[in-house]
């Protein structure tokens, strides 16, 4: 009862708050049955996923995001005609449309649900201080969040839980940001994609955790690969961010290419010290002349008063005494790279930028090279939080072991048919039944023929599956099953003692 008077509560809730904004009753109905099917689903969701949020908590989110943002949502049908061109193209590419005012969607609650998580997490989450990467960083994690939020709706139902890998808006955000949460926790996660302009600074909590826990060397290969993936992928949905760091590449061969011939790298060098040194020159004569100020400054005030600003001398002074300071810093940097040592350390950094840059141009056979090599990262990490757990914990690995491989690495595979890993996580799956078996967690009967095949089951609840064993045209099977689901046979060759046709629990 008090369950039922919960979920009255939540739409009433989300009722007061549609009342409030610009939106049609198409949505509102579409709205309220995202509400419906979440409550349906979510139960089957935590478990699967060994998460901690409450439904409660997950529906006042979405709630708060429409309250905050969505001011208007339109719904449109699929045989509408559209007459504003671009709202026409991201319908048809994306299914839903997103500006400042407005959200127009078609009638599909996944895609209303992604545009609504869409809309309210459009800010950096690093700081400036790395660059292009608060960007791309930045972009790649928030779009993983976003496709995290939908995966209730999306993969559950209630009664089954399936991945179409299809409607997974960005496969590799998604993989990358469901990886760090299973090792780093859904809170921190949640954390880090709230902090805007990287105030307090998660990308650097979670790089000191993984040099704590794992070592400085996985440390500094994680930031690489992410700084790259996240690059690969802004350059992949971003067509102008692509032209411009193009750009950015040729300038750094030509940098190389030049660097590469000394003489005529220090003479460049000199010469444009030389021009600095001339801007100065002719910026302290400004300073030094009333007159040019006063003509600066009438000329400036003209606009001012067009444009509605103020303008004054001291601004002008202040101006041009910045901007001496500026170029007074570039002679600083030309001095240092011309020193001997500074400047084959500033070579290799050079070189490190374009060996980055150049993941613009990868492949998809590189692309998915350097996907392995971060998921590898993970498995290794993995591996390691199962040795001295407890008994709970354990269980909670198990869930979280099955929920990865289950995973899409990309539009054919799951991460468990990826070969690469094959090896890995075999070895992760002993070791896990070792734990279980050491914890009396599972039954010393259960041989690893049978045990690793509960990893591809997506029937929920783990503790309560069975096994049985049987032969089939003089092979053995093994089926794995709870009590309302059977599912699908496996061949088994190395099970001689165990009984055939026996039913048998494999948690204790």
């Amino acid at each position: 009862m008090l369950e039922k008077i919960r979920k009255m509560d939540r739409n009433e809730a989300l009722e007061m708050v549609l009342d409030q904004k610009d939106i049609d009753e198409k949505t509102k109905s579409l709205l309220q049955g995202i509400l419906y099917k979440i409550e349906v689903s979510y139960n089957d969701y935590k478990k699967a996923k060994v998460i901690n949020k409450t439904e409660r908590q997950y529906i006042d989110e979405i709630i708060l995001n429409i309250k905050k943002k969505c001011n208007k949502i339109v719904t449109v049908r699929f045989n509408d005609k559209i007459e504003d061109t671009k709202i026409k193209e991201e319908l048809e590419k994306n299914k839903f449309y997103i500006d400042e005012k407005q959200i127009v969607t078609y009638p599909i609650e996944e895609k209303l649900l992604y545009a609504i998580e869409k809309s309210i997490n459009k800010k950096k989450i690093l700081n400036g201080k790395y660059g292009v990467f608060a960007t791309t960083i930045s972009n790649f994690i928030i779009t993983g969040k976003n496709i995290d939020r939908v995966e209730v709706l999306r993969d559950f139902n209630g009664w089954s839980w399936t991945t179409i890998k299809q409607e997974i808006e960005n496969i590799k955000a998604n993989l990358v940001y469901q990886s760090l949460q299973l090792l780093f926790g859904e809170e921190f996660m949640q954390n880090w994609t709230l902090d805007t302009d990287g105030i307090i600074g998660y990308f650097d909590i979670l790089k000191n955790q993984i040099s704590e826990k794992y070592g400085e060397n996985i440390s500094t290969k994680f930031e690489k690969i992410l700084e790259k993936v996240s690059l690969l992928n802004e350059s992949k949905y971003n067509y102008s961010f692509k032209k411009e760091n193009i750009q950015k590449l040729n300038e750094i061969q030509e940098k190389i290419k030049l660097m590469n011939e000394v003489p005529q790298y220090i003479t460049e060098l000199t010469e444009e010290k030389k021009e600095i040194e001339r801007e100065i020159a002719e910026h302290q004569k400004f300073l030094n002349s009333e007159k040019r100020i006063l003509e600066e400054y009438n000329k400036l005030s003209e606009k001012a008063v067009i444009e509605n600003k103020i303008v004054s001398v001291n601004t002008i002074k202040k101006k041009i005494r910045t901007q001496i300071i500026e170029l007074l810093n570039k002679i600083d940097e030309i001095n240092n790279s011309l020193k001997p040592d500074n400047f084959f350390q500033l070579k290799e950094q050079i070189n490190e930028e374009k060996y980055l840059f150049e993941t613009i141009y990868y492949t998809i056979d590189e692309e998915n090279d350097l996907y392995i090599e971060f998921e590898n990262i993970f498995l290794q990490c993995f591996e390691r939080q199962i040795k001295n757990v407890k008994p709970d914990e354990l269980i909670k690995l198990i869930y979280k072991f099955r929920y990865y491989l289950l995973l899409p690495f990309d539009e054919t595979k799951s991460i468990k048919d990826v070969d690469f890993f094959e090896e890995k996580i075999v070895e992760i799956k002993k070791e896990l039944l070792k734990q279980a078996k050491k914890l009396k967690v599972v039954s010393n009967n259960v041989p690893f023929e049978v045990w690793t095949h509960i990893f591809d089951t997506r029937i929920i609840e783990l503790n309560q599956l069975y096994y049985k064993i049987f032969t089939e045209y003089d092979k053995k099977y093994v089926q794995i099953f709870d009590e309302k689901i059977s599912e699908e046979k496996y061949l088994i060759n190395n099970i001689e003692k165990n009984k055939i046709n026996k039913k048998t629990k494999i948690f204790i």
